[in-house]
């Protein structure tokens, strides 16, 4: 028993002469080390912060009308004003606002009536319509932030997007016999005033300074109100059906929070 006691002894002894030269390195030196990568965020902030976001979208229409079909994507973006508030002694969790320019739409297909001058009307025709809209936005999120991995923090963030219809336009195509023809014209008397979307997405953060971090988020966002005004505001001339539809899109948002 005794035997078997000095063995471990003498095996406890040499882990910790083994531990002892890889801390203090050949030369004994007792100076401690200093780790390679600089903290330059501990991860302590005020109780609000503010930063700025730009981001390109790819925005798309989802019908819900009879007849209609999408029919591609458009590219947009989303720019503005962040406003974060920290709910944690630490910069890890956050409600998160701001005020926001958002520019979205998207492409339909489906027949319609269309006038020619003042007194003709072609029926049946397929027409490719474009829809775009720019909207004030006013974010409500949560978001979440890790602790500093040698210097970057993987955040995540889910919420709501309330959004007010500034000006809509819409640009129709179309061919009637052998010529192809193209008109836009103001959409507002048909978009919605008012969009109600969610929002989620994944990313991460780089500490510039201790008190400025450079991010980018990949974000995935879809409207669950109606694109168009309802109750026979906003009819197919052919088929006299309300139009129905969704937008989404899918945006890489570059930001800048300062702390």
């Amino acid at each position: 028993m005794k035997k078997k006691i000095i063995v471990l002894a003498w095996i406890l002894c040499a882990g910790a002469m083994v531990l002892n030269a890889q801390t203090y390195g050949n030369d004994a030196d007792p100076t401690p080390k200093m780790s390679s990568t600089f903290i330059k965020d501990p991860g302590f902030g005020g109780r609000v912060n503010f930063g700025v976001t730009f981001a390109p979208t790819i925005n798309w229409m989802y019908p819900h009308t009879e007849g209609y079909d999408k029919n591609g994507v458009i590219a947009g973006m989303r720019y503005g004003v962040n406003v974060n508030i920290n709910l944690t002694e630490r910069k890890n969790f956050y409600f998160s606002t701001g005020l926001f320019a958002e520019h979205a739409g998207g492409k339909m297909k489906f027949l319609d009536n269309i006038p020619i001058g003042s007194f003709l009307v072609a029926d049946s025709v397929p027409t490719q319509r474009t829809y775009r809209s720019i909207y004030l936005t006013i974010p409500t999120m949560v978001t979440l932030k890790t602790n500093s991995i040698n210097n970057f923090f993987i955040c995540g963030n889910a919420g709501l997007l309330h959004s007010f219809n500034l000006n809509a336009t819409a640009t129709d195509s179309y061919m009637i016999g052998t010529e192809v023809w193209s008109r836009e014209r103001k959409d507002s008397q048909e978009a919605a005033l008012f969009k109600e979307a969610f929002i989620a997405g994944v990313g991460f953060e780089y500490s510039v300074t201790e008190n400025m971090r450079a991010g980018l988020m990949v974000n995935y966002v879809q409207s669950f109100t109606n694109y168009f005004k309802g109750k026979g505001k906003a009819q197919n001339s052919l088929s006299k059906l309300d139009q129905r539809a969704n937008l989404g899109y899918v945006e890489i948002a570059l930001n800048i929070n300062f702390f």
